[in-house]
């Protein structure tokens, strides 16, 4: 067989058109062969040497599955990384072709997204702007990335930038944290950058109208798709005791913990405060799950345990990614929170493996938390009712079941993974159909 020389294929990445040479002989050879779109095929020619050349559609061109570039800081731990995580085991992979990008590093979930089949990729970036921004356009260009979504303000900030110095179609911006006033530089280069951002999704309603009024973006821009849980993996354990053994805890004692990042603003110090009360009225295990961003947010927080002469009674777990198999045995999950994205992945992963809950009134907790209803609430920085909650719940194991049931039924119906993925996956594919129907 010969292979034509002409035998080429010219692809205008931005409008989505392209034309083909192609066998007039044979039917298979009317394939798209573009190994920078990841489309595999013939048309190289045959054997009877008859070409012409054929205009395809933008849509027969995207038949491929889109590549989706998603910009976080790093891999270690987080509910922004298990969002990720999350999100991108879930979204169909002929559709779509996602990418994970961590700026500074990568760890435990970064390890579980290769497993999981994807690909990762570190920079090695830290406080390098400049140059992680023309890093993530050059990778853009590279791997033809048609949609970049991101995690978390300085991610989000350069990876648009970069997008568009590389000409990426779909810009999204992704935030996960809500805060308290307002930073007038991240406002001022937001506002820059709205005109060029397609969409800005919020984790959370407060966060999204946080958007609406900080950034100045439209209602029409902005979508609310909360945070989702795996409710298979994270599920209420057919027997609690048995769940407290697998783990090496005393099955005959009860559990309270918390599992989060190791930072004052989730508020163990409040925890710690309840623990003093309690400790000489119950025997529990008290568990603090989780690492801090820092060796000195860390020794900060079990400083704050050794103040309150608890640090002898608390056990601190340090990161663990057997969280499942840890919700399973927890009889009580407590999180007095101080400061939120969205309604925290802990949370919804507590109440999906069945555990009593309490938390604190910070807005995201109340998305998915009601007092008295499948959870308990206490007050921001009021140890003495945070106390008061746990203590109702060792007291009474009927008060404890029934907030645990129905906070695992809130969970079915609204925190599945499922929902956030299929809500994703459809904004996906709207803003590339509207870029393309706008070129």
């Amino acid at each position: 067989m010969t292979q034509n020389p002409q035998t080429k294929l010219f692809v205008n990445a931005r409008k989505y058109s392209t034309s083909q040479l192609v066998c007039g002989k044979a039917e298979g050879c009317r394939k798209i062969n573009v190994k920078a779109y990841g489309i595999q095929g013939h048309g190289q020619g045959c054997e009877a040497g008859q070409y012409s050349y054929q205009t395809l559609s933008r849509e027969k061109v995207l038949e491929r599955p889109l590549n989706v570039l998603h910009v976080i800081i790093g891999l270690n731990q987080g509910g922004a990384q298990e969002a990720v995580l999350n999100l991108f085991k879930g979204l169909d992979r002929r559709q779509f072709e996602p990418i994970v990008c961590a700026i500074e590093n990568t760890g435990a979930i970064g390890k579980e997204i290769e497993a999981a089949g994807l690909e990762v990729i570190v920079l090695g970036h830290k406080r390098q702007a400049l140059r992680t921004i023309f890093t993530l356009a050059k990778l853009m260009r590279d791997r033809k990335i048609d949609i970049v979504d991101t995690a978390g303000y300085h991610p989000s900030l350069y990876a648009r930038i970069a997008g568009l110095l590389a000409g990426v179609p779909v810009l999204i911006s992704h935030e996960h944290g809500v805060y308290a006033h307002k930073r007038w530089r991240r406002v001022i280069l937001n506002k820059l950058l709205a005109p060029f951002t397609d969409c800005f999704i919020a984790v959370s309603q407060v966060m999204a109208q946080q958007v609406i009024d900080w950034y100045g973006y439209a209602e029409t821009k902005v979508e609310f798709i909360p945070n989702g849980v795996d409710t298979l993996r994270f599920a209420p354990p057919s027997s609690r005791n048995e769940a407290k053994q697998k783990m090496g805890l005393d099955p005959k004692r009860l559990v309270v913990g918390m599992l989060c990042r190791l930072t004052p603003d989730k508020g163990h110090r409040f925890f710690f405060d309840a623990v003093k009360t309690l400790r000489g009225k119950f025997d529990v295990q008290w568990l603090v799950v989780g690492m801090g961003n820092s060796g000195i947010e860390e020794q900060q927080v079990m400083q704050e345990a050794k103040d309150r002469g608890v640090d002898d009674v608390v056990q601190f777990l340090g990161l663990r990614r057997d969280v499942p198999d840890l919700m399973a045995a927890f009889d009580c999950y407590v999180l007095p929170t101080l400061r939120e994205g969205g309604c925290p992945i802990s949370v919804m992963e507590a109440m999906s493996s069945g555990c009593a809950i309490v938390v604190s009134d910070f807005p995201t907790n109340l998305e998915a938390v009601s007092d008295g209803v499948n959870g308990l609430v206490a007050p921001m920085g009021d140890s003495v009712t945070l106390t008061k909650h746990i203590e109702t719940l060792l007291k009474n194991s009927i008060v404890r079941e029934r907030l645990g049931a129905k906070a695992r039924r809130y969970a079915e119906d609204n925190l599945s993974i499922q929902r956030n993925t299929d809500k994703t996956a459809a904004l996906y594919k709207r803003l590339m159909s509207n870029k393309k129907d706008t070129q």
